[in-house]
């Protein structure tokens, strides 16, 4: 008998059977030669080879479609991170960068644009803004007054125009009947963070929104900024911005 045991993967070949083998391993299945020769002496699986292969074409795949850094494309690919979650992420950041400044007021004062202004008491205001400070608004009123409001008692706005077809559509909340003042610390208003308002946003799904004085708007987000985000209505496509600070509820439809 022998007195040597065969390897459980039975003997390498010799030198000019691995290139044979080599040779057969790339054709049949499209490996590159040097990474079949390496099968063939046993060094690597066919199975690790085209795994690799594949997360490689994959990686290569996502920094190309989605325009991802290398390391990342990587983490995806091998499962280490959620495709979906990082791209709304980085439209998150896109749409913040784009809008984060963005107010109904600033645009309708370089505008000329005509507003009506919610406010609280359950108070409105037709006019052109004329002046935006850092804490006040500065308004023609259409009754021929010069009007100074706190950015804090506007709960919505709307221009002009469109005042008809938003007021149309504002319901009640009957459980908010009593005029109430603004919330003046930060910490004490509703909650409801960038994320989660850009998840509504990017989804186009139908919310509802409820001020602190009760007035309901059902529509989608259309933008959102730092202190204010626009909803374009259910109906006629009326387009309304409210203000953050005012809010007392938004959920889904």
């Amino acid at each position: 008998m022998s007195g040597g045991r065969k390897s459980a993967g039975g003997p390498r070949p010799g030198g000019g059977n691995v290139r044979n083998e080599a040779t057969r391993i790339a054709r049949e299945t499209g490996i590159p030669q040097n990474l079949a020769h390496q099968v063939a002496l046993g060094n690597l699986s066919l199975n690790d080879v085209l795994s690799r292969m594949a997360t490689r074409a994959k990686v290569e795949s996502l920094m190309k479609r989605h325009e991802l850094p290398k390391s990342l494309a990587t983490q995806i690919a091998l499962g280490q991170a959620d495709l979906n979650h990082v791209l709304r992420k980085r439209r998150l950041a896109e749409h913040i960068d784009q809008n984060r400044a963005r107010s109904i007021l600033t645009e309708a004062a370089e505008s000329g644009t005509a507003l009506m202004l919610g406010l609280h008491g359950r108070k409105s205001l037709r006019g052109t803004v004329v002046e935006v400070d850092r804490y006040e608004v500065h308004v023609d009123g259409a009754d021929g007054e010069r009007h100074t409001v706190h950015k804090l008692q506007i709960k919505y706005a709307c221009t002009d125009q469109e005042n008809r077809h938003v007021r149309n559509q504002i319901k009640r909340d009957k459980t908010r009947k009593e005029p109430v003042e603004p919330i003046w610390k930060p910490q004490d208003r509703y909650g409801c963070s960038d994320r989660r308002l850009f998840g509504v946003l990017d989804e186009k799904v139908q919310v509802v929104a409820t001020t602190l004085e009760g007035e309901v708007f059902q529509g989608v987000v259309e933008w959102m900024g730092r202190w204010e985000f626009g909803m374009v209505l259910k109906k006629k496509n009326a387009r309304v911005v409210l203000f953050r600070h005012a809010l007392a509820d938004l959920r889904r439809a």
